[in-house]
């Protein structure tokens, strides 16, 4: 027999607060192979998100928020390219973060393996490193590595 789960209504907060000391922005994916229109893996709708993330990046710039890049990055051999085919080999263009949202001098890069930024890379260390312990990330895909990275947050 089916049970009927009763979930409350959820009311969005305007406004949200955060301390930038203690922030950092987490920007995923937004590659040239996943975001434009020759890219190898396009996301559909990765492009019309550049003009929000650039919001958040600036908001981020202007304070003592944190800045990380995260970039799926892969080589001959990857498994990855079995299931989606070969796409951000790591120093290509299609890696690149895409113009719009490159990277500043001072700003952390971090290449990951797989879909979640915090699997095989030093990302946990350097935020606790920074003594941060507020994350706003978005990116590429909601639903694969912003979820997975969000979750081991």
């Amino acid at each position: 027999m089916a049970r009927t789960v009763e979930v409350p209504e959820y009311e969005v907060q305007d406004g949200v607060r955060v301390d930038p000391s203690r922030t950092a922005l987490i920007i995923g994916d937004m590659q040239n192979d996943f975001v434009t229109e020759s890219g190898t893996l396009v996301v559909p709708s990765a492009e019309g998100t550049i003009p929000a993330i650039r919001n958040l990046l600036e908001l981020a710039r202007g304070s003592e928020m944190k800045v990380v890049f995260v970039q799926d990055t892969h080589n001959d051999g990857d498994p990855e390219w079995e299931i989606w085919g070969e796409h951000c080999r790591e120093g290509s263009w299609g890696w690149q973060v895409v113009d719009e949202l490159a990277p500043g001098e001072d700003e952390a890069t971090i290449r990951k393996p797989r879909y979640d930024a915090f699997y095989g890379t030093g990302l946990e260390h350097m935020l606790r490193l920074w003594g941060v312990d507020t994350l706003i990330i978005c990116g590429t895909v909601a639903n694969i590595c912003v979820h997975y990275t969000a979750s081991s947050a």
